[in-house]
């Protein structure tokens, strides 16, 4: 009987318990593979959320965009599962401890090494290049919204990545990150559109109260009216509302 529950405690009954063991035995097999997968899951629907919510890049077509889909997926796929996954493995071997001058060195060296001169870059160069830019708009992106994009990388992921290195154990941190990103996608997802919704009724009663004053004046005032994807004042990068991977 004892030998029973043992087994059923290595092997945990329901779908529920059947998924995560072989998501646990994939993970020690193939933890780059493994992760690379998820993260393009993560990100898909992240990035599907933007667009439902109606964040769409400028110049984009009409309906959901599968080609920044598809970006963002190889994007965050490749970077979590061959960059960041051997990033974290490499840090876990050589600082296994959960002491705090481990978890300090850990933060530190991921923070200020691997984000800022690692991530940043291959996030603008590499999905630059998936979506069809030249090389040089590429840089000229990065050179432009570097910093701005750091610093709120930082007050993202600084603190959840802090707990990450203390509470999570180091064959999901990869998954912590990606879901961090996804919640921090959806936020930003939620709150551009409902700016945006206020924005549209905002105009719809300017335009009404327009109609009955001058009517006449209506083809001058529609440029004025016109919706945007920013609400003023209020603005999100399409780099923001595409961090599948925080870096």
């Amino acid at each position: 009987m004892a030998s029973d529950g043992k087994d059923k405690r290595k092997h945990p009954s329901g779908a529920g318990g059947g998924v995560k063991a072989f998501y646990d035995e994939q993970l020690r097999r193939m933890p780059r593979f493994t992760n690379f997968c998820v993260s393009m899951v993560i990100s898909s629907c992240a990035d599907t959320v933007a667009q439902l919510s109606g964040h769409k890049t400028p110049g984009s077509p009409p309906g959901f965009d599968f080609h920044r889909n598809r970006a963002l997926c190889l994007t965050c796929g490749v970077y979590n599962g061959v960059i960041l996954t051997t990033w974290l493995l490499t840090l876990g071997s050589l600082l296994p401890g959960t002491d705090m001058r481990s978890i300090l060195y850990k933060l530190g060296a991921t923070q200020f090494f691997l984000q800022p001169f690692v991530y940043v870059p291959f996030f603008f160069l590499f999905h630059g290049m998936l979506m069809g830019d030249s090389v040089a708009e590429s840089v000229g992106r990065l050179q432009h919204e570097y910093f701005a994009l750091l610093i709120r990388l930082w007050s993202i992921f600084m603190p959840t990545r802090a707990m990450m290195f203390i509470l999570i154990p180091l064959r999901y941190q990869v998954l912590w990150d990606s879901c961090i990103s996804f919640g921090w996608q959806l936020i930003l997802s939620l709150f551009s559109a409902g700016h945006l919704h206020e924005q549209a009724v905002f105009v719809g009663v300017l335009k009404s109260r327009l109609i009955a004053s001058r009517s006449s004046d209506l083809a001058d005032f529609t440029g004025f009216g016109a919706l945007r994807t920013e609400y003023p004042g209020i603005k999100f990068s399409h780099q923001e509302l595409s961090l599948g991977s925080g870096g």
